[in-house]
């Protein structure tokens, strides 16, 4: 016979592990996508021969780079929010 108490919530599981999963994905999407187009702007710069290729090496690097560290932060947030927790000690047992 079913039993629902069987299937509750496990008591280390972290109560933030969905919030943990929208942020991760939200962080892997913001890396991702500036990092793409920051690189290249960048890739574009190397090849530019004119005067303006440093400026838009510089302009890659702040405006794909700065966004790139947030989303790279964001993950890293996430994975310590989803992590879980330690196992309540059992009183029975001595340590």
């Amino acid at each position: 016979m079913y039993d629902p108490k069987s299937h509750a919530a496990s008591p280390t599981a972290s109560k933030y592990a969905a919030w943990a999963i929208v942020v991760m994905i939200l962080g892997w999407l913001l890396a991702i996508g500036t990092g793409l187009c920051g690189g290249a702007m960048v890739i574009g710069g190397i090849g530019e021969s004119s005067n303006y290729g440093e400026a838009m090496i510089m302009g890659g690097l702040i405006l794909g780079g700065i966004p790139c560290l947030v989303g790279v932060g964001m993950i890293l947030a996430a994975r310590k929010w989803g992590r879980r927790k330690d196992a309540p000690p059992n009183p029975d047992t001595f340590s």
